[in-house]
């Protein structure tokens, strides 16, 4: 299934697909890379997509698909959180917050291969094989960094 097709077949974010990085805000935009943007299959803001229905939730950013070669597209979900050891338990509760909404509203873009990305507002304040690069790594969160490169997925 085509990232699109998910995101289109999933009540409520249905209208909020944007080609390319169309839906990522530029000054997160200017946090990521990719030499090959015809592998962009769209973006989701999850964040503004679900404000009004779920006003109070641990909301995730983005939702970024990207081809793949031979198979179906992938989901690369990313948020855009400062990344310091006090915020360790918020990204890992808007995680929690993610998977779960994806099990109960969204179980096409849940059945794309998915990875799960933590980009920097500023500098990283942990450093690996610290504490909390182990407690996100075993929830599936890449260590964070200031610019993700799109073209490693």
């Amino acid at each position: 299934m085509s990232f699109r097709q998910a995101v289109e077949s999933t009540a409520a974010i249905r209208d909020s697909f944007r080609e390319g990085l169309g839906s990522v805000r530029n000054v997160d935009r200017t946090r990521l890379r990719c030499s090959n943007p015809r592998r962009l299959r769209g973006s989701v803001n999850l964040d503004d997509a679900l404000r009004l229905a779920l006003p109070n939730d641990p909301r995730w950013d983005y939702a970024i698909g990207i081809s793949q070669r031979s198979h179906s597209d992938r989901a690369v979900w990313l948020e855009v959180h400062p990344a310091s050891s006090l915020h360790v338990g918020e990204v890992l509760n808007k995680l929690r917050w993610l998977k779960g909404w994806l099990a109960s509203d969204a179980p096409e873009l849940q059945g794309l291969p998915a990875h799960f990305c933590w980009v920097a507002t500023g500098s990283v304040s942990f450093r690996r094989g610290s504490r909390e690069e182990k407690r996100i790594a075993q929830e599936g969160i890449r260590f964070p960094s200031k610019l993700l490169n799109l073209d490693e997925f």
